[in-house]
């Protein structure tokens, strides 16, 4: 016996992005809020101050003189935009946890400060520089 499916049309999508549904396994993380609002500084009006705090690969070149104070600076504005833009998945969170999250973006662009201060011409030459560097999160 042979069964015969009969295939038809399907179902219209949903007109309005409103109406998807976005079935997930996890919950988005902290990292992933923070990469949302780091994506959105970048191209913000704020977007100079904000990639002058994440520049900077050794003490000397930060804005505050410390790497980790422009860490807080740059997590810092994040929490702002946050609390201005309604994201309650920031907006109360402390600054040591957004700190370390920024440090996990960077490195999901290959932009921490370890990896640029490895970079010549845009490439990364292990053991330019193994050391770690006080408030460097992207180790």
């Amino acid at each position: 016996m042979t069964r015969q499916i009969v295939v038809g049309e399907p179902p219209a999508l949903p007109a309005r992005i409103e109406d998807w549904t976005r079935y997930l396994k996890q919950k988005r993380t902290l990292n992933d809020h923070v990469e949302d609002v780091h994506r959105a500084l970048l191209q913000g009006d704020q977007s100079d101050k904000y990639v002058a705090f994440l520049w900077a690969v050794s003490d000397g070149q930060a804005v505050e003189g410390s790497l980790a104070a422009d860490n807080v600076e740059a997590a810092r504005m994040i929490r702002e935009y946050a609390k201005e833009n309604g994201k309650v998945e920031l907006m109360n969170e402390k600054l040591g946890p957004i700190v370390l999250a920024l440090g996990v973006v960077l490195r999901r662009y290959h932009q921490s400060r370890k990896e640029r201060r490895q970079m010549i011409d845009g490439q990364i030459i292990p053991g330019i520089d193994n050391h770690s560097v006080p408030g460097d999160t992207g180790d």
